[in-house]
């Protein structure tokens, strides 16, 4: 019965729409986050931005030409891509959404108002970049803010690929997450976590009393957080469900995705260090400081409500890239399962705790 509603149309127009809702909000928090940007250079060989076609994501055919060349052309076709809208998003069928997804999120288009002088090209290829060339061009956004677009091209087999084209971001972590890179992150962590320990067995300790209220609120409102853990565990494992439907050109999208994701976090530099305390530290940060405390607590103490609908769309998104998981041995398969049934039961419950105020 479930396998045949998976495969209805009904539900995967319900899952693309999802997918396309949730593409759609980060374009804002993108906005946020990064300057604004915007239209096309005023340049003989570039027509203006508010002339060019729409256009959703950087093109995949090869650029001919020098790599100086390739470079301009791909600062045009990116002047000139234009946000897709909601119902534009929903109306792709999931493959198509997946091929949109990695340039929507990771290679926003710009808002209208920057302007990229492509007459400042400057190269800043180094060793460490391989066989790709990147090339930088002074730009305008609007208000008069000044920014760096960058594009990375690799050679392939009918001219150059675009690897990247957007405004020029800084690699290297700063503030709380640069700091968990260091020892001095991974020594204080070990020591936390021995602290910890002593205070679960030690009698009379803070921890030890408030986990004994935490248990008693549990007990009080066992229904509620039965019900609320349960239907949270449903609509992960929906997600995981769904994912497992989608095509599989969507696989290459959901990695790119989640590698950014990671990559950003320092994640991906912890876990390779093979340096446990300090992948640990990063993850704790992420799942308690970040995740937990910054947002499921602060949305559950608004009454709850906000934890709720939060923890609905966000649950059901996170459980997609689970549905293209393939492969494993039994021991890495079990790991996984441990692993996440400890990360979304402790979210499930800050959640619970929202749902108790109500």
């Amino acid at each position: 019965m479930i396998s045949t509603l998976l495969k209805c149309d009904f539900h995967r127009r319900a899952l693309t729409t999802l997918l396309a809702l949730g593409a759609w909000l980060v374009l804002p928090w993108q906005a946020l986050a990064a300057p604004p940007a915007a239209a096309a250079t005023p340049d003989a060989a570039t027509p203006p931005a508010a002339a060019a076609p729409p256009a959703a994501a950087a093109p995949d055919v090869p650029l001919a030409g020098s790599a100086e060349e390739a470079a301009d052309a791909a600062v045009r076709d990116w002047l000139a891509r234009r946000p897709l809208s909601f119902d534009r998003l929903s109306g792709l069928d999931a493959e198509q959404l997946c091929r949109e997804l990695p340039g929507i999120v990771t290679q926003p288009p710009p808002p209208a108002g920057t302007d990229v002088n492509l007459d400042d090209r400057v190269e800043r290829t180094t060793p460490d970049d391989g066989d790709e060339r990147v090339f930088t061009y002074a730009a305008s956004l609007a208000g008069g803010q000044l920014d760096v677009v960058e594009v990375r091209l690799r050679p392939g087999d009918a001219g150059w690929e675009v690897v990247r084209v957007g405004f020029r971001t800084d690699p290297n972590l700063t503030g709380v997450r640069a700091w968990l890179q260091t020892p001095a992150a991974s020594v204080t962590f070990v020591a936390l976590t021995v602290a910890v320990l002593a205070m679960l067995f030690l009698r009379g300790s803070p921890l030890r009393a408030w986990l004994r209220r935490t248990r008693e609120s549990v007990r009080e409102h066992r229904r509620l957080v039965v019900v609320t853990v349960l239907a949270l565990y449903g609509l992960f494992g929906l997600g995981v469900l769904s994912g497992s439907t989608l095509p599989e050109s969507c696989d290459v999208a959901v990695v790119q995705i989640v590698e950014g994701a990671i990559t950003s976090l320092g994640a991906t530099a912890a876990y390779g260090s093979g340096d446990v305390p300090r992948a640990a530290a990063v993850t704790f940060y992420e799942n308690f400081i970040v995740v937990t405390l910054s947002v499921t607590f602060t949305l559950a103490s608004v009454l709850g409500v906000p934890a709720y609908i939060y923890a609905a769309f966000s649950f059901f998104v996170q459980g997609v890239p689970f549905g293209l998981l393939g492969g494993g041995t039994p021991l890495q398969v079990l790991t996984l399962l441990v692993v996440l049934v400890l990360e979304l039961t402790s979210y499930f419950f800050v959640v619970s705790g929202g749902g108790m105020l109500l």
